[in-house]
């Protein structure tokens, strides 16, 4: 084996020096995708989970595999979703002369000469982790590269949360002479690390997508790249950066704040929150209404100031003399969707009832899977059983209820509704307004 000597641009897959020769640093290539192979991880490998392993023909794998499943004791009869690692990985290589998925696949292509075997293998094609760099974008020569037993690959993998604790952890093993080299690697690691945490960030891997962030938390990542560049004597200017943060969030996100202007910079924050309000330094009220109605200064200065301006609207609410009551009984339901055992990135086999007909929240910390319960398995699991396509859906068991109450399914986000960025919520409703 040869190995390279190790240079920044080894570990960087922008870099074509660095970046996975298969994959070209995308982390994904066209091939076998396991969802579409495996459909329904609730079912068995001999009732019939693995789908290409159906008809009169191939049928005979899911025979073979099965007959030989006794060699290496492989539990044919449990469910694919509680297979363990070793498992899943014996149904795809196959084991002790047994034939598993891949040899599957294999036979297949080297058949393309028959046409249902192209149109078979085309049925199963989709985008899958990379098999020379598993997804991790380097060439093999930089995760050789290894520190306390991980390579860069597998620390990107890791929750920053995790990734801080594995740092601290690290830099307690080195021997002086190592910390001494490290000490200012070390010290710019714990600060970005640290800000992400602050901002409420400390659920996100450093491999996730900038395509698969919501806006709040592509916003929050360009101001811990702000801190981190220990700028002076710059405007800051942020739009509504606490949307979709639990309180406890943005008492952290307004610290960091804080850390800003004390750097000696100016934060403009253009903000609803009341904890946002309290902490400003200065406060401009605009109104007094919206559109037509707007476009005054109506008040400004410090939090006391606007609270005791009989012209601000904000400031009554803040103070307490308008409200928005709570109704007094809420709404009674009978109908109800069950979502079971839903198992996707953070969600520990859960088991959730969503009541029909009423305003329904779904509540609590950033991080703490309220997106991937809602956004990804409720959402597309429902589409694909009113016979709608979408996006894949995140593994759970099953959605139980009155499913057939709901006649139309709508995601509002924050993306624009339209090809307009000026779209708003009447889009959805326009056939209801004709």
């Amino acid at each position: 084996m040869q190995f390279e000597e190790p240079v920044p641009n080894l570990f960087s897959f922008n870099n074509p020096f660095g970046a996975c020769p298969t994959c070209e640093g995308f982390s994904q290539v066209l091939g076998i995708d396991a969802d579409l192979v495996i459909p329904d991880r609730r079912l068995s490998v001999y009732d019939g989970a693995v789908a290409p392993w159906k008809g009169e023909k191939l049928d005979w794998w899911r025979q073979n595999f099965v007959k030989g499943a006794k060699k290496f004791n492989f539990p044919v009869h449990k469910s694919i979703a509680d297979l363990t690692d070793k498992q899943i990985k014996q149904l795809w290589q196959g084991s002790d002369g047994v034939m598993g998925i891949n040899d599957f696949f294999k036979d297949v292509e080297s058949q393309l000469y028959k046409v249902q075997y192209r149109v078979l293998l085309s049925r199963y094609r989709g985008r899958t982790d990379c098999p020379d760099c598993n997804g991790f974008r380097l060439r093999p020569e930089a995760l050789y590269v290894k520190v306390n037993d991980r390579n860069i690959g597998e620390l990107c993998i890791l929750p920053v949360r995790d990734l801080k604790t594995w740092f601290s952890a690290t830099e307690k093993k080195l021997s002086q002479h190592d910390k001494d080299v490290a000490k200012r690697i070390l010290l710019e690691l714990h600060n970005r690390l640290d800000t992400l945490i602050k901002v409420g960030l400390g659920y996100l891997t450093l491999s996730r997508l900038a395509n698969s962030l919501s806006g709040g938390e592509s916003q929050r990542i360009q101001l811990t790249r702000s801190l981190g560049s220990n700028l002076t004597n710059s405007l800051y200017i942020l739009d509504e950066p606490s949307i979709g943060l639990h309180s406890r969030d943005t008492a952290n996100l307004i610290q960091v704040l804080k850390e800003l202007r004390d750097l000696g910079n100016t934060v403009v924050v253009v903000e609803h929150d009341e904890m946002m309000m309290r902490e400003a330094d200065h406060i401009i009220d605009m109104g007094p209404y919206a559109s037509h109605l707007g476009g005054e200064v109506v008040a400004e200065g410090d939090y006391d100031e606007i609270i005791s301006n009989p012209m601000s609207l904000t400031g009554k609410y803040l103070k307490g003399e308008l409200t928005i009551e709570p109704p007094k009984t809420v709404r009674k339901w009978n109908r109800s969707i069950t979502v079971e055992g839903a198992r996707q990135h953070n969600l520990k086999n859960i088991t959730v009832q969503f009541p029909l007909n009423v305003l329904c929240v779904v509540s609590g910390v950033s991080g703490s899977g309220k997106t991937t319960l809602v956004k990804q398995i409720l959402y597309p699991a429902l589409r694909k059983m009113k016979g709608e396509f979408g996006d894949k859906i995140g593994f759970h068991k099953q959605i139980t209820g009155d499913v057939d109450s709901i006649q139309q399914l709508e995601m509002v986000d924050q993306n624009p509704i339209g090809k307009s960025s000026r779209s708003n919520p009447v889009t959805y409703i326009k056939h209801m307004m004709k």
